[in-house]
């Protein structure tokens, strides 16, 4: 058996999540909403993003904030996690997928395991809010390539205000939004 047909073989055994190798963003399922969380991390500062759209694509709201002290990545990817998981509750949304391109963190949520550290309390946290809420939350992990809208606004929030909602397109974000609906 060549190369070729052992590709083809694992292909039809392990069929692959589409979610995952998509690079690019994709609407979530009829009448949910997606929230598209990032951190980015600068010299003294981190910055978290969070971007909610409805099953079109269309924008509904976006939010920025950062903090400092710097965090480790996993630590600050976990603590925008956790902020846009309690702004959703705030906004009293039902049905959501948040999707982070932090696989740590995604699996520290949906799998979680003891830790005692300052990541595994965050992520012990998401994990609470998630299983014991009345509301229909999922995280779920995505490539990079699948997360721009939310990384552009996270490379944008230290120069804003440190908590900052956005009822309209940002321009930073604007060219993304349009480009990923078609």
């Amino acid at each position: 058996m060549g190369w070729r047909d052992a590709q083809q073989a694992r292909n039809i055994a392990a069929p692959i999540d589409q979610s995952v190798t998509d690079p690019k963003w994709c609407k979530p399922p009829s009448d949910q909403l997606k929230c598209n969380i990032d951190a980015s991390f600068s010299s003294n500062k981190v910055g978290i993003g969070a971007c909610i759209r409805n099953d079109e694509g269309m924008f509904i709201t976006a939010r920025t904030k950062w903090f400092s002290p710097i965090t480790d990545v996993d630590t600050g990817e976990a603590l925008g996690l956790l902020a846009a998981i309690n702004w959703v509750l705030d906004l009293d949304y039902d049905i959501v997928v948040f999707e982070s391109d932090s696989k740590s963190v995604v699996d520290s949520v949906t799998i979680p395991k003891p830790n005692d550290s300052y990541f595994g309390v965050i992520t012990r946290a998401c994990y609470q809010i998630l299983t014991h809420s009345t509301r229909n939350f999922q995280v779920k992990f995505i490539r990079r390539q699948a997360n721009e809208v939310a990384h552009v606004l996270t490379k944008a929030a230290p120069s804003l205000t440190s908590f900052h909602i956005f009822n309209n397109v940002p321009t930073c974000i604007y060219n993304l939004m349009i480009n990923e609906m078609v």
